[in-house]
């Protein structure tokens, strides 16, 4: 018999601070005392994988430069309509854990053609998510790396809890503290998690 896991995200940080400038959680989200979270940190918090405070310094598609977590991966598909398909799943299972995501699959889906000094083998990207919060799927293609170039593209949404603006004169391969980071000591991290 299988014994029952929850887990609680709480915010903090910089995602705290962001979740105020967001459209209020719905009253139903409130009265069962669920956080709204992205999809990259609830995948990370519910993986059981340990939180990172500090990342690397990469350059965006945009030209501008920010720091990642070390080992970020993007999961790839063969089209638009698996990229959607498998992130509304994802995202309904966490939901159905009792989080509350406030990310959308169309926001999280973007053409590999965004980023061709990528070489990213799929012709559509998911979310960035953190190293360790892979998901089985047999919709998703492959998985990558993320390099310099690979994210960020012009008009893309800058998935604020996972990249962060690099330090004033920091460089590309720079270490950096990830401001919008999935940390738990509540100095800079986006959440932390509890299970039972």
């Amino acid at each position: 018999m299988k014994s029952a896991r929850s887990t609680r995200l709480t915010l903090a940080g910089i995602a705290a601070d962001q979740r105020a400038g967001l459209a209020r959680p719905s009253r139903a989200a409130v009265q069962r005392g669920v956080a709204v979270a992205s999809i990259a940190g609830a995948v990370l918090a519910l993986s059981g994988c340990a939180p990172t405070e500090e990342g690397i310094v990469l350059e965006g598609a945009d030209g501008e430069k920010y720091v990642v977590p070390q080992n970020a991966e993007r999961p790839m598909y063969d089209s638009k309509e698996d990229c959607i398909a498998d992130v509304t799943e994802q995202i309904g299972v966490l939901e159905r854990q009792g989080e509350d995501i406030v990310d959308t699959p169309e926001d999280l889906c973007e053409p590999s053609s965004r980023y061709p000094s990528a070489h990213y083998s799929g012709l559509w990207l998911g979310p960035l998510l953190f190293a360790g919060s892979r998901w089985a799927s047999p919709r998703v293609s492959g998985w990558a790396p993320v390099p310099s170039g690979g994210f960020a593209a012009p008009g893309s949404k800058l998935q604020s809890d996972v990249v962060s603006p690099a330090p004033a004169g920091a460089k590309a391969g720079d270490r950096a503290p990830l401001k919008g980071g999935f940390g738990g000591s509540g100095k800079s991290g986006f959440g932390s998690s509890a299970g039972g």
